[in-house]
C-alpha cells in the first residue's frame, strides 16, 4: 500500500480500554479468516492520536461489509442492523456496544446537497470521500498490518498543526452540512480553518448552498454543536460567518447570552454531581438550546421549531419555557415557600426546563434544588384503598382528602401512616 507506514499498534494498547483494543484484534482476526482487508477509520483514529477518548467503533471493509458484519456478529451472539443501500450495518453486542461496519465505498453527488450515490471501492476512495483531512485516516487491523496508519491525505500532518483542511474544492458543495461540522471541529480542538478551505466555506454560505439540504440535516448538525462540552465558541463562530440565520435571525451573541451558557454550565455540573442518586436521565443539548433561543420571543421560537422540524419533547420545552417559566421565576424565591407550594408550582414541569430556571434566576435555586432532590421524590403515605378501608365512600372526596394529606406530609406535619390517618380522620370525620 502507498501510504505512510507508521504504527500505532503499541499507542492503540495504551490508549483503548482493554475491551476495546480486544475488539478490535477480534476484528482483525475474522476478516483474515473471511479474506478481507478491514480498518478502523474516522473519529476514534483522528482522537487517539491526539489523546481525546472516543469510543466510536466506525469499521471500513475493502469486500463485502454486510457480510462480514453477519459472520462477525453470529460468531458473538450479536444482532445485526443492516442497511442495503449504503452496503453498510450495525452490530450490536450482547453487552451493549456497538460496532458501525461499512463496505469502503465511493459516493457520487447526482446533486449539490443531495444524498449519494453509493458503490463499492477501496479503502482510499473510502477515505476521499469524508469532510477534512483529520477525519480522513484508518487504522489497519489485519494481523500483519495490525495498527499500521492509513493515511493517504495529509490528515496526521493537519492534526499536528492544528489545521481543518477539507479534500477537495467542491466538498461544502457536495455537502453543505460540512459547513458547520468545520466550525465544530476548528472550536473543539482549538485548531484553525485553513485558508483556502476558509474561502470556499465563505462562498458556500454566501451562495445559499446551505438552503439545498433538509431541515432535519440542519437540525442534526446544530444539535451537534449544542452537544459541545462548551457551545460558545462554535456559535461564536456562526455568528461571526452569519450561520446563526439559518436557526434564527434575531439571535444576538451577546454578553448576556454567553453568561447564561456559562451559567448553564455550572447547572449541568451540579447535576452531574447528584444525578445518580436521583436516576432521571436528562439531555444537555435541550439546556443549550434553550439558552440559545431565550433572547427570542414565542412566536419566534415557534419559528425555530417548525424550521428545524424538533421533536415534541424539545418543543413542549421550549413552549413551556416562554410560557409558564417567567411566572414560575416570579413564584420562586421572593420569600420562603412551603415545600407544598413548591411542589405545586414545579411537578409535571420537563426537568431540562427545571434545569434551565436555576441557570435562569439564582434565587430560584434553592426552591428548584430542593424539588429535585427531595421533593420530587416523596411518594403519598395513603392512597384510595386505604380510604376504602377505613369507610369512607368512594367519589371524589377522596381527591380532596389524599391531596390535603399529600399537603400535610410535604410539609411535615404527618411523619407516617398513621399520623397520616388520625389527620384524615380529624379532619374529615365520617358521620354514622
Amino acid at each position: 500500500m502507498n501510504h505512510q507506514a507508521m504504527n500505532y499498534k503499541s499507542l492503540m494498547r495504551e490508549q483503548l480500554p482493554v475491551y476495546v483494543y480486544q475488539l478490535l484484534e477480534a476484528i482483525g482476526e475474522s476478516a483474515d479468516e473471511m479474506g478481507y482487508p478491514v480498518f478502523v477509520v474516522g473519529g476514534l483514529v483522528r482522537d487517539l492520536l491526539i489523546g481525546r477518548p472516543n469510543l466510536d467503533v466506525d469499521i471500513v471493509v475493502e469486500g463485502d461489509g454486510i457480510d462480514f458484519a453477519c459472520t462477525f456478529a453470529d460468531a458473538r451472539e450479536g444482532e445485526v442492523k443492516r442497511h442495503k443501500r449504503f452496503g453498510t450495518a450495525v452490530v450490536a453486542l450482547p453487552d451493549g456496544f456497538k460496532i458501525d461496519v461499512a463496505t469502503a465505498r465511493t459516493e457520487i453527488y447526482d446533486q449539490p446537497g443531495a444524498l449519494p450515490s453509493v458503490s463499492c471501492s477501496s479503502i482510499r476512495d473510502d477515505l476521499q470521500r469524508r469532510d477534512f483531512t483529520i477525519n480522513a485516516m484508518a487504522l489497519e487491523l489485519n494481523e500483519d498490518g495490525f495498527g499500521e496508519l492509513v493515511d493517504f491525505f495529509g490528515g496526521r500532518s493537519d492534526l499536528q498543526s492544528g489545521t481543518v483542511r477539507i479534500l477537495h474544492d467542491l466538498s461544502f458543495e457536495d455537502d453543505p452540512t460540512r459547513i458547520f461540522r468545520a466550525v465544530r471541529f476548528e472550536q473543539r480542538y482549538g485548531f484553525s480553518i485553513e485558508p483556502h478551505t476558509g474561502e470556499l466555506l465563505e462562498k458556500a454560505v454566501a451562495e445559499g448552498f446551505l438552503k439545498r439540504i433538509t431541515a432535519q440535516r440542519l437540525r442534526n448538525e446544530i444539535l451537534l454543536i449544542l452537544k459541545e462540552d462548551d457551545p460558545v465558541p462554535a456559535v461564536q463562530r456562526m455568528a461571526h460567518l452569519d450561520l446563526k440565520s439559518y436557526i434564527h435571525p434575531c439571535i444576538c451573541m451577546s454578553d448576556e447570552l454567553v453568561a447564561l451558557f456559562g451559567k448553564v454550565k455550572e447547572i449541568l455540573a451540579w447535576w452531574d454531581s447528584i444525578s445518580s442518586s436521583v436516576n432521571k436521565k436528562m439531555e444537555p443539548v435541550l439546556l443549550n438550546l434553550l439558552a440559545l433561543l431565550d433572547q427570542l420571543d414565542a412566536s419566534e421560537v415557534e419559528d425555530v421549531t417548525k424550521r428545524l422540524v424538533l421533536r415534541n419533547k424539545y418543543a413542549d420545552a421550549l413552549r413551556i419555557s416562554k410560557t409558564h417559566l417567567p411566572d414560575i421565576l416570579r413564584c420562586l424565591g421572593k420569600t420562603k415557600n412551603l415545600p407544598s407550594r413548591v411542589y405545586g408550582i414545579l411537578n409535571d414541569l420537563p426537568l431540562e426546563v427545571l434545569l434551565f430556571a436555576m441557570a435562569k434566576n439564582n434565587r430560584a435555586r434553592d426552591d428548584i434544588s430542593s424539588y429535585l432532590t427531595q421533593l420530587r421524590n416523596v411518594k403519598p403515605l395513603v392512597n384510595g384503598n386505604d380510604l376504602r378501608r377505613l369507610g369512607y365512600p368512594e367519589g371524589p372526596l377522596y381527591t380532596q382528602i389524599l391531596h390535603k394529606t399529600f399537603v400535610a406530609q410535604l410539609d411535615g406535619s404527618v411523619a407516617d401512616k398513621d399520623q397520616a390517618i388520625q389527620l384524615i380522620e380529624r379532619r374529615f370525620p365520617l358521620h354514622e
